[in-house]
């Protein structure tokens, strides 16, 4: 009996766990289909699906998004191998010849046409289809191609502590030592800057997190040049992303300074006395174009130490004095982005919006970085940042070894993932798959010389001296005035630098790659795009017009005058456009000497110049007159104060054409005496509470757009102006 009730007992709970295990089964089988349908309906191809799901299982609080580029995959195909030398692939003997192109133009003679220094080859059709196809690269690995760099309000401060967890910063408080030796630590934590940074530039968080890291965090030490502090010449000086470090961080920190330097000859003393605000002591002459690195502000006067140097070497026993703060005695066109950056938290904040402009809103994934897809560009197939048609795989790999080893892969994260029309049915495949070979290498070979050779509107030309047995040149380019940078690879020791911005400012280093390796970057030489010339005329006895000049300039429209010109009936307005300059305006009758053109864009530099014109002949042309438009202006929408002390104010985004923002509050309705200003670096930013207001008092507020164009701020109107009683 006893057995007999044992056995119904046992298949009782038998039976039960059956039915258990069927319906956790039963669930987990509908909550798949369920994800599926997810990523159906919001437009994924059944292609992709799979692979998705499964990355979804393992990595739930990961979402994919498709950025649908509604662009034929063939079509898409052709236009980034056109030419076939835009997608490179290099020569490496785990690669089967598939990979390379073997069209007439790119194979020859039977052997494969070199387009770019010595083992860069044209990639295939097919090696092409398969970098390009998403599908293959939708694993753990490689996915984070297609991971947004833009900031999610999902970020938390946690999560910066967790990639942050092997270094000094984690849940420390900031530290650093300014450029007289003395200690500080602020009431803030480098993960909350870093959160701030993210929130104002609009950059991911967890990626501005992980370039500092990657950068001068990598351990639990502040050795590294951008977070030591203790660099001379660059004492107090810090730059944690190590902008501007391309040949060490040395060079880095000169790029944080500002790169201060004497406009004119000037004196150098070596005191302050701080109850007179006087300086005196020992005199040292300043020569114009000295070099010298920021300490402090004392009141009238700046503390600095001269230096010289370039590269990453600079002289460590320069002057210390104090020297006159004038913008005519000083240049400090590169104190923007809020440099001299005189602090951690200054170099987190300031960076951000620096490295935000080196990214399109339209490019900012790794893959539409390397195949620009998306046509709201503007640059469709075009403005990509590398040839090397394996450089998106290869660089995901990376980013997922730095989450993986800050131990959060398993955190929030975005993914747009390219959809095509017209695509195959399933993956485009290689015979070999060897797909991330990537090299880094130095030597002391140095490229030595570099020097300009010639400017234009829109290019540079630059040489330098040949390197024995050097196979190819790598060209950095930075553009100082936007932020960007880009690269650019010959096998000649000379070379013309197209395409560039008319009117900017230009950085240029060289280093040679000589028996596999390559050698340490040249000195770096700066240089201006050319301003246009108007082109030469025939002699003629009607004069050029002189004084050319705007009398007001608008977001849209600009009025220009200039000086009579005897004999003329009449006058033409020449606007350089599509670089050359094309007669915009006639203005007949001599004594009209004004012109108001239109049809402008807010926040554009623009060039014009003049002619007289009589019936016979057209004389020649004046010099050319550049300016820049208003950028759009904003409206505050809303005021209060929501707290003792603090001010509140939203307002509206412009339109366009502005990089940032300006705020003042006043006593007095005319704004005649100031209390606060606030610069906004962020174009994303539309609120701010600011502190520490009197109590009881009203205050005046309000706030103008700016726009950066060659390094110098253009405003917009004011807006209307609210006034708010402080609590």
């Amino acid at each position: 009996m006893k057995n007999r009730l044992y056995k119904k007992i046992l298949c009782v709970l038998l039976s039960i766990a059956l039915i258990v295990c069927s319906g956790a089964a039963f669930s987990m089988s509908i909550e798949a289909a369920n994800y599926t349908e997810q990523l159906k309906a919001k437009g994924f191809p059944d292609s992709y699906v799979g692979y998705l799901v499964k990355l979804h299982d393992k990595y739930p609080n990961w979402d994919f998004e498709p950025f649908k580029t509604n662009l034929n995959w063939s079509d898409a195909v052709a236009g980034e191998r056109k030419p076939h030398s835009k997608q490179l692939i290099q020569k490496q003997s785990s690669l089967s010849n598939a990979y390379y192109c073997t069209c007439s133009s790119c194979y020859k003679n039977g052997k494969f046409v070199v387009q770019e220094g010595s083992s860069w080859y044209s990639a295939s059709e097919k090696a092409v289809k398969y970098y390009m196809d998403p599908r293959n690269w939708l694993t753990e690995k490689y996915i984070f191609q297609f991971e947004s760099t833009d900031y999610d309000s999902s970020q938390t401060q946690s999560g910066v502590e967790s990639i942050i967890s092997s270094t000094w910063m984690h849940n420390s408080n900031i530290k650093y030592v300014d450029g007289n030796g003395t200690s500080h630590t602020l009431n803030k934590k480098y993960s909350a800057a870093i959160l701030e940074a993210a929130k104002s530039s609009g950059m991911s968080a967890y990626y501005l997190a992980s370039k500092i890291v990657q950068e001068v965090g990598s351990t639990t030490n502040t050795y590294a040049s951008g977070s030591n502090g203790k660099k001379s010449p660059f004492l107090g000086i810090y730059n944690y992303y190590n902008i501007g470090a391309y040949s060490g961080g040395m060079e880095g920190l000169e790029w944080a300074s500002g790169y201060l330097k004497a406009n004119e000859k000037t004196t150098l003393y070596s005191s302050y006395n701080s109850s007179k605000g006087t300086v005196g002591g020992t005199k040292t002459t300043v020569s114009k174009g000295q070099y010298m690195t920021y300490i402090g502000t004392y009141g009238k006067y700046y503390k600095v130490q001269l230096y010289s140097g370039s590269g990453n070497s600079f002289s460590t026993n320069g002057k210390v004095g104090y020297i006159i703060n004038s913008n005519d005695v000083l240049r400090k066109k590169y104190f923007n982005y809020d440099r001299p950056w005189t602090n951690p938290y200054k170099s987190i904040i300031g960076g951000a919006p620096y490295i935000a402009k080196g990214f399109s809103k339209y490019q900012n994934t790794g893959y539409l970085q390397k195949f620009n897809v998306n046509k709201n560009s503007g640059n469709l197939y075009n403005h990509e940042y590398m040839a090397n048609v394996q450089a998106a795989s290869a660089e995901s790999v990376t980013t997922y070894k730095a989450y993986q080893n800050a131990g959060i892969l398993k955190s929030s994260k975005v993914f747009y993932i390219p959809v095509y029309n017209k695509m195959p049915s399933s993956p485009c495949t290689m015979s070999s798959s060897n797909t991330n070979n990537t090299t880094t290498t130095t030597n002391s070979t140095t490229v030595k010389n570099l020097k300009l050779t010639g400017t234009a509107p829109t290019s540079l030309s630059v040489k330098w001296d040949a390197v024995s047995k050097a196979s190819k040149y790598y060209i950095k380019i930075t553009n100082n005035t936007k932020g960007t940078s880009f690269s650019k690879t010959v096998t000649t020791n000379h070379a013309k630098l197209n395409n560039l911005t008319l009117g900017n400012q230009y950085s240029v280093k060289v280093c040679a790659y000589v028996s596999g390796k390559w050698g340490a970057y040249s000195n770096k030489i700066t240089a201006k795009t050319a301003k246009p010339k108007p082109p030469a005329t025939s002699s003629s006895s009607l004069k050029a017009p002189s004084g050319l000049k705007t009398t007001v300039v608008y977001t849209a429209t600009a009025k220009l005058a200039w000086n009579k010109v005897s004999g003329a009936s009449g006058y033409y307005v020449y606007k350089y456009s599509g670089g050359k300059y094309k007669k915009a305006y006639t203005i007949k009758g001599k004594s009209t000497t004004n012109c108001t053109v239109k049809g402008l864009s807010p926040g554009t530099k623009y060039y014009y110049c003049v002619a007289a014109y009589n019936s016979s002949k057209t004389g020649s042309r004046s010099s050319s007159l550049s300016f820049v438009t208003k950028p759009n202006g904003t409206k505050i929408t809303s005021s209060s104060s929501p707290s003792k002390t603090k001010i509140k104010i939203n307002w509206q985004k412009p339109s366009r054409a502005y990089n940032g923002y300006q705020i003042v509050y006043s006593r007095k309705s005319n704004f005649s005496k100031l209390v606060a200003t606030k610069n906004i670096s962020s174009k994303n930013t539309t609120t701010y509470t600011g502190k520490n207001f009197t109590k009881g008092v009203t205050y005046y507020i309000r706030v103008r757009s700016y726009r950066t164009v060659d390094s110098k701020k253009y405003y917009s109107v004011w807006s209307n102006t609210v006034k708010v009683k402080s609590k």
